[in-house]
C-alpha cells in the first residue's frame, strides 16, 4: 500500500465555509476496478479536510495489489469516523454503498457518518438553468473555473489500473493517484455553487413539495423528534412523499431521513 498526503491552500469566503460547516466534514472520492460491489475491489481512496480556513490536508490510500483493499480500507475507516459529515460527488448512489459492501465483505465495523453531503445531488437540479449541458464533475469544475492538470475519467483509469498491476509503471500509478487528488481537492470549491443556487431565487427546483405536504412532514418530523434545518420549500414532492411514507409506517430511519433533509438546498 502506498499512502501519500499533501497540504494545499484553498481559498473559498469565510462565509461559505461557515454557512456549510465545511471545516467539520470530510471529503473523499474512490476508484474502483469496475462498478460491481461484490466482485469489483477499491483500488484507491482519498480523504480531504480542512486543518483551517485556507490549509486543506489530503491522504490517499493506494493498493499496489488488488489484495491490499483490507489495508486502505482500515485506513480510511480510522480517518472517516473522526467526522460526523462528508462530502462526496454522487457519493451517495456510488461511493458510499460500494465502500459499506467492500467493508462488510473484511467484516470491519465501519460507522459511516451520519450526514452525507452529496454536491451532485444538491446541484443537478438546476445545471440546466445555470447554463451546463451535463452534470458530470469535470463540466461542473468548468463551471465554476476549476482547471485540472490530469486529463483522465474513472473508466480509463480503471484500464490504466490493470496495466500497472502487470507492469509496475510509476508513471500510470501517479497518473491515477493524480486524477483522484483532484476529484476531492476541487469539492470544497463546488460549495461557490451551492451558495449560489442558495442565493439565487431565480432558481426553481422543478416539481416542489406544496405548503399543506411540508407542513404535515413538519409535524411528523416533530412527532419523531427530528430536528434539523433545511430549506423545506426547495425539497420535492417525491422526497416528501418519501419520509411522510417512512414515518407513517413506523420506519423512523433517523440517518436516512437526516440524509434527505440535508441534501435539499
Amino acid at each position: 500500500m502506498i499512502i501519500r498526503e499533501y497540504e494545499a491552500e484553498i481559498h473559498i469566503d469565510k462565509s461559505i465555509i461557515e454557512k456549510y460547516s465545511m471545516m467539520n466534514m470530510c471529503y473523499y472520492d474512490i476508484e474502483t476496478t469496475g462498478f460491481d460491489k461484490d466482485r469489483d475491489s477499491i483500488m484507491l481512496i482519498s480523504i480531504g479536510y480542512f486543518l483551517d480556513n485556507s490549509r486543506f490536508k489530503v491522504k490517499q490510500y493506494f493498493a499496489e495489489q488488488l489484495n491490499e483493499e483490507n489495508s486502505i480500507l482500515i485506513k480510511f475507516k480510522e480517518e472517516v469516523e473522526n467526522f460526523s459529515r462528508w462530502c462526496s460527488y454522487n457519493g451517495i448512489a456510488f461511493d458510499e454503498p460500494f465502500i459499506t459492501k467492500r467493508m462488510d465483505r473484511y467484516l470491519i465495523n465501519f460507522n459511516t457518518p451520519i450526514y452525507h453531503v452529496d454536491l451532485y445531488r444538491i446541484i443537478r437540479p438546476y445545471y440546466e438553468q445555470l447554463g451546463m449541458e451535463r452534470c458530470n464533475l469535470k463540466t461542473v469544475e468548468r463551471f465554476v473555473g476549476i482547471q485540472r492538470k490530469d486529463n483522465i475519467n474513472g473508466e480509463e483509469s480503471v484500464h490504466m489500473y490493470n496495466k500497472f498491476l502487470n507492469t509496475g509503471d510509476e508513471k500510470i500509478r501517479d497518473t491515477i493517484l493524480l486524477h483522484n487528488y483532484e476529484d476531492v481537492l476541487n469539492l470544497p470549491y463546488l460549495f461557490n455553487l451551492v451558495y449560489k443556487i442558495d442565493e439565487d431565487s431565480r432558481l426553481i427546483r422543478s416539481n416542489l413539495a406544496n405548503n399543506r405536504q411540508i407542513d404535515y412532514l413538519k409535524f411528523l418530523l416533530n412527532k419523531n423528534e427530528i430536528c434539523i434545518e433545511c430549506n423545506f420549500h426547495r425539497m420535492k414532492r417525491k422526497q416528501a412523499h418519501k419520509i411522510i411514507n417512512m414515518l407513517n409506517k413506523g420506519r423512523v430511519d433517523k440517518k436516512n431521513i437526516l440524509n434527505i433533509l440535508n441534501n435539499i438546498h
